[in-house]
């Protein structure tokens, strides 16, 4: 018998076309909203929001910032997963907030002193998004556990993208993920040998 997490891993793929009119319950979307909050990230900052997009014309208007992908023009939901750049800056209440709880109740100094020594304005941006990467991941396996189709979305328009959230200064799209019932049996799986 498989490990259940192993099974989900094995049957998540990226579904391209959604049956149309089947939406996903807002109770599958608290339960995908959970396991990207509880993803890990380094020094436990967290820096992602998550924006749930359900109606028709903010789902139009995703799929027309996504490029009209088929999986976003057929997708029942959608999760934008948004990099919180601004608040990364060291001295921020936002990284002072975290590294407090990440010290739990321990001297947070520690914390700071490495986070300083890595943090560097000019690159904090692609840091920031490719953090968010594991709370999508979580997302997408979570999806494939519940029996939903996922396609994750990197190509797209910011610009369109972040005027469609309405993202204030400082917050960058970092990934879409497209939900729904998948149209097609699952593929088959084709992956390297692991040797």
């Amino acid at each position: 018998m498989k490990p259940p997490l192993l099974d989900a891993i094995q049957q998540r793929y990226a579904c391209r076309q959604f049956i149309a009119d089947r939406p996903v319950s807002a109770d599958a979307l608290a339960v995908l909203l959970e396991a990207g909050r509880l993803a890990p990230s380094a020094f436990g900052l967290e820096p992602w929001r998550f924006v749930i997009v359900t109606d028709a014309a903010g789902k139009a208007a995703i799929a027309h910032a996504c490029f009209g992908q088929p999986a976003a023009t057929t997708a029942a939901a959608f999760i934008a997963i948004v990099a919180l750049v601004d608040e990364l800056d060291p001295d921020s209440d936002y990284v002072r907030a975290r590294f407090e709880a990440e010290a739990r109740g321990a001297d947070a100094a520690p914390i700071y002193d490495a986070y300083r020594v890595h943090y560097q304005a000019d690159s904090i941006t692609a840091w920031a998004q490719g953090q968010c990467n594991f709370a999508a991941a979580q997302m997408l396996l979570q999806a494939a556990h519940l029996g939903l189709g996922s396609c994750p979305i990197g190509g797209f328009d910011a610009a369109a993208l972040t005027s469609v959230l309405k993202l204030p200064p400082g917050e960058t799209p970092a990934l879409v993920i497209a939900l729904g019932h998948c149209s097609y049996p699952a593929p088959e799986r084709l992956r390297k040998p692991l040797d």
